[in-house]
C-alpha cells in the first residue's frame, strides 16, 4: 500500500492531458504528434517514423465524433493510408505502396502511461500478407451473431466456408472438416471439439479468451503444415488494464474470464467455462440425455528485457455425456479428456534476428460405449477406448537482411504414441444387408498402440522487388514414420505474388502443393481399417482481386481451384449425418476416390469494420466439388453450387443491431427408392439434391453502465424465422396392412434457437 501514493498523481495528470487536448487546435501540427495522441487514449497505431515525418502537418482540424475516421482523413491529405492491422491494431501506409509494418515495442516504462509504438521501416516486410487471409478481430466476433457463443462460427459468414449450422467444423473450399489447421496462439491443437463423435457443438477454447481470428483458406505460406485447405489461427487476449474481470451466463455457457498484468513486465490469463446444454436438455426435453462439458484456459508471460519474453499455457477440457433418440433406439454415453502444455520463448538476437521456441506436451483420452436397435433394419453395439499422447519441439527463425528481403525457416519434431481398443458388432436385417456397402454381420474387435514420429522443416523468403510487387516462395518437407505404416514423406513449394496496381487495388496470386497425413490418433479402426493410408496431397490456384471503393467500402473478387490426389477412403453415412452412433447405421458407406477437384468463383461487396457504428457486407460464390471414382464422377456431400451471404451490424448509442443470413443450394443426397419383404434398392450416392437452403440469424445487445464496471446483455435467435432446412432422411420399417412398409422421415438442421445472456466487466 506504501507505493500507491508514487501513482497517486497519474490520473490527475492525465485528466489534466486531456482537458487540454481536448481545447487543443490541431490545424497546422505535427501528424505525428496527433496519432501519439490518439495512442495515449488507449487505440492501437502503429506507425515509422520513415513514413509519418515531422514535416508532415495536419491540414484540416479533425473533426469530432469518430477519432478513427478523423485520423483517416488526416492522413489521406498526405496520401498515406490507414488499415487494420493483426491483433486489433491499425497500420498507417503509404498510399502508393501500402505495405503494411512491424510493430517494435519499446521497453516498459516506469509507470502505467501510454505506450507509444514506431517501428524502423527495416521491419515493415513483416505485416505483408502476399496470401489471401481475413483477420477477425473480437469486436467483430461480439457484433455477429455466432450460435451458442462460439466465435469460430463466425468464419462461415465469409465465402468459401460451408457447414451445417449444427457443429463448429467447416468445410473449406471444398475440403472434409478435418481439412483445417486449428492454432491457438500458434501451437496446433488436436481434436479441439468438445463432443467430437457428436457434431463437435463447440470448441474447447473459451470464446471471451480470443483477441482475433486469423483465417487463411487457401495457397497460404510454409510455414503452415499438416492440413490441405485452411488454417485457423486463434490468438489471446491481452490485458488493457493491470485488472480486468469478465463473467459470463447464456443458454449456452458459463464462463469467468480474468486477465491482467504481473509489474511492468508479466501478464497472466484465466478462463473457465462449462456449458448449459445440460441443463437445457433436463427442462426442454429429459429423454435425450445430458451433454455435460467443461474446458479450462491459463496463460502467463514475461518479459526478460526488451529482447526476450517467455510464455507458458494450459489448456484442459472435459465432457461427460449420455444421449439418446428414443425413437431410433440409439445409446451412446462417452467420457473424454484433452490437455495440453506449451511452453513459448522469442528472443531478438540481434534487430535482423529473431527466433521463436515452443516445447508442448499433450493427452487426449476418450471412452464411447453404444447401443443400436432400429427394428426391422439394423441392430448393434460399440465399446471404444482411445489414448494419444504426443510431444513436439519447434523452432522457427525470421532473418531481415535487408529492406527488401526476409527470410523465415524453421524445424519440428514431434513424438506421438495411440492406444485404440475398440469392439463392435452390426447386424443388418434382409434385405438391408443388401444395399452399399452392407453384409449380414459384421464384427470388429482391435487392440493396438500405433506409434511414431514426425517431422517437418519450412524455408520461405520474402523480396520486394520493386515498391508494388512483392514475392513470397517457400519450400516445406514433413515426414513420417509409425509403426504401422510405410515411411512417407511429402515436398511442397509454395509461390504468392502481391501486386499493388495503385493505391486503391491490389492482386493476390497464390500457387503450391499441400499435404496432410494421418496423426497417431486418426486410425480409422471404427471402420474396420486398422492400418494408415498414405498421406493426402492437394495442389491450389487462389487469386484475389481487391479494390477500395470508397472510403470503406471494398469489393473483392476471388477464383480458386483445389486439386485433391492420393484422397484416402472416408466413410460417411447416406441418408442421415446427425446420428449418434454412425458407424453402426445400415448406411454406412466407404467412398474411395482416385481423385478430387474443387473450384469456385466469390464475389464479396463490403463497408465499414468493426471500429465503426454500421458495417455491412454482401457475397456470392459459385463453387463444385466432386470426386472422381473407379466408376464415376459424383458430388462431395457438401457441394453447394450457389450461395448467397449476407449481413449488418448498426452501433447506436449503448444499442447494437445485427443480422447475418445466408441462402444456398441443397446438398447432394443419396435415396431408397423401392422397398418390399425380400429387395430394397437405393439410389446412385449423391445423384439428387434436398430442397434450397436459406436461413436468418439476428442479435441485440445493450451496454448498461453500473458503479462497479458494465454490463453488456444481449439477446440472439439462430434462424430467427424457423425455417425448416432438409439435412437428412430417416428411415425405418413399420407394419402395414399389406405388410412391412417402408417409412422416410426428413430430418431438418437448427430450427429457431433463442439464447439471452449477460456480461459483466469489471
Amino acid at each position: 500500500m506504501r507505493c500507491l501514493p508514487r501513482f497517486a498523481w497519474v490520473p490527475v495528470l492525465a485528466c489534466c492531458l486531456n482537458i487540454c487536448v481536448a481545447d487543443a487546435a490541431w490545424q497546422g501540427r505535427p501528424v505525428s504528434e496527433y496519432l501519439e495522441n490518439l495512442i495515449g487514449e488507449g487505440h492501437q497505431i502503429i506507425f515509422s517514423s520513415d513514413v509519418v515525418t515531422d514535416q508532415l502537418l495536419i491540414q484540416r482540424e479533425p473533426e469530432s465524433g469518430d477519432p478513427i475516421a478523423a485520423l483517416r482523413a488526416v492522413l489521406e491529405a498526405h496520401a498515406l493510408l490507414l488499415e487494420r492491422g493483426p491483433a486489433n491494431t491499425w497500420l498507417v501506409q503509404q498510399g502508393d505502396t501500402a505495405l503494411p509494418i512491424e510493430p517494435v515495442a519499446r521497453p516498459a516504462p516506469d509507470v502505467s502511461l501510454p505506450e507509444i509504438v514506431v517501428t524502423s521501416s527495416l521491419h515493415r516486410l513483416q505485416y505483408v500478407q502476399t496470401q489471401t487471409q481475413s483477420y477477425l478481430d473480437r469486436e467483430m466476433t461480439t457484433r455477429v451473431p455466432t450460435t451458442g457463443d462460439e466465435v469460430v462460427r463466425i468464419t462461415a459468414r465469409l465465402p468459401g466456408t460451408t457447414g451445417g449450422g449444427i457443429s463448429t467444423r467447416s468445410h473449406v473450399r471444398g475440403g472434409e472438416a478435418n481439412e483445417v489447421l486449428f492454432l491457438l496462439d500458434g501451437h496446433r491443437l488436436y481434436e479441439p471439439f468438445h463432443l467430437k463423435d457428436f457434431q463437435s457443438v463447440a470448441t474447447i477454447v473459451n470464446s471471451n479468451a480470443i483477441e482475433g481470428i486469423d483465417y487463411y483458406t487457401g495457397a497460404y505460406p510454409a510455414r503452415y503444415g499438416d492440413r490441405m485447405s485452411g488454417v485457423m489461427n486463434l490468438s489471446l487476449r491481452q490485458p488493457e488494464r493491470p485488472l480486468q474481470t469478465e463473467l459470463a451466463l447464456s443458454f449456452f455457457n458459463t464462463s469467468v474470464l480474468s486477465l491482467g498484468t504481473i509489474g511492468q513486465r508479466g501478464d497472466w490469463l484465466f478462463a473457465a467455462r462449462r456449458g448449459n446444454l445440460d441443463l437445457i436438455a433436463d427442462v426442454v426435453n429429459p429423454d435425450i440425455g445430458s451433454p455435460d462439458y467443461q474446458d479450462f484456459l491459463l496463460h502467463s508471460g514475461w518479459d526478460f528485457g526488451p529482447r526476450s519474453q517467455f510464455g507458458i499455457n494450459l489448456l484442459y477440457s472435459k465432457d461427460k455425456l449420455t444421449l439418446a433418440d428414443p425413437g431410433r433406439g440409439e445409446l451412446a454415453n462417452a467420457n473424454y479428456e484433452n490437455q495440453v502444455v506449451w511452453l513459448k520463448w522469442k528472443a531478438d538476437w540481434t534487430e535482423r534476428l529473431s527466433s521463436e521456441t515452443v516445447l508442448s506436451v499433450g493427452a487426449i483420452m476418450g471412452r464411447r460405449t453404444g447401443t443400436l436397435d432400429l427394428p426391422q433394419i439394423v441392430s448393434g453395439t460399440l465399446d471404444e477406448v482411445r489414448d494419444f499422447d504426443s510431444v513436439g519441439l519447434r523452432q522457427d527463425w525470421t532473418l531481415i537482411p535487408a529492406k527488401n528481403w526476409m527470410l523465415s525457416f524453421g524445424i519440428e519434431g514431434k513424438h506421438q504414441d495411440a492406444k485404440y481398443r475398440f469392439s463392435s458388432t452390426k447386424n443388418i436385417v434382409p434385405p438391408f444387408d443388401t444395399i452399399l456397402d452392407n453384409v449380414a454381420l459384421t464384427v470388429l474387435d482391435f487392440d493396438t498402440q500405433p506409434d511414431g514420429a514426425q517431422y517437418n522443416a519450412y524455408a520461405e523468403a520474402r523480396w520486394q522487388i520493386r515498391d508494388n510487387l512483392i514475392i513470397d516462395a517457400g519450400f516445406r518437407w514433413d515426414q513420417q514414420s509409425y509403426t504401422m505404416a510405410k515411411d512417407d514423406e511429402q515436398v511442397s513449394p509454395r509461390l504468392s505474388v502481391l501486386y499493388l496496381i495503385n493505391s486503391r487495388s491490389e492482386l493476390r496470386v497464390g500457387w503450391g502443393q499441400f499435404s496432410q497425413a494421418q496423426e497417431s490418433n486418426e486410425l480409422q479402426v471404427s471402420d474396420g481399417v486398422d492400418t494408415f493410408f498414405p498421406a493426402q496431397r492437394a495442389e491450389h490456384f487462389v487469386a484475389n482481386f481487391k479494390h477500395r471503393l470508397g472510403k470503406d467500402a471494398n469489393i473483392d473478387v476471388s477464383y480458386y481451384r483445389k486439386s485433391f490426389r492420393a484422397v484416402r477412403p472416408r466413410f460417411e453415412n447416406a441418408f442421415n449425418t446427425l446420428t449418434l452412433l454412425p458407424e453402426l447405421q445400415f448406411d454406412r458407406y466407404r467412398i474411395e476416390p482416385l481423385s478430387a477437384v474443387a473450384q469456385g468463383a466469390e464475389l464479396r461487396l463490403s463497408e465499414g469494420d468493426s471500429s465503426q457504428d454500421l458495417f455491412w457486407w454482401i457475397g456470392y460464390s459459385w463453387s463444385e466439388v466432386n470426386d472422381t471414382t473407379a466408376t464415376r464422377r459424383v458430388a462431395r456431400s457438401w457441394d453447394q453450387t450457389h450461395t448467397l451471404k449476407a449481413g449488418l451490424s448498426w452501433r447506436w448509442g449503448h444499442w447494437n443491431f445485427s443480422a447475418a443470413g445466408e441462402a444456398h443450394t441443397g446438398w447432394p443426397k443419396t435415396t431408397l427408392d423401392a422397398f418390399d419383404a425380400v429387395s430394397v434398392t437405393s439410389s446412385a450416392p449423391n445423384t439428387s439434391r434436398y430442397a434450397a437452403f436459406h436461413t436468418l440469424d439476428a442479435r441485440v445487445s445493450r451496454e448498461i453502465d453500473i458503479h462497479h464496471g458494465d454490463l453488456d446483455v444481449f439477446l440472439e435467435i439462430t434462424n430467427l424465422y424457423d425455417r425448416r432446412n432438409a439435412c437428412c432422411t430417416e428411415y425405418s420399417v413399420v407394419t402395414g396392412s399389406g405388410g412391412p412398409e417402408l417409412m422416410a422421415v426428413q430430418k431438418h438442421w437448427l430450427p429457431l434457437v433463442p439464447s439471452l445472456g449477460i456480461v459483466w466487466r469489471f
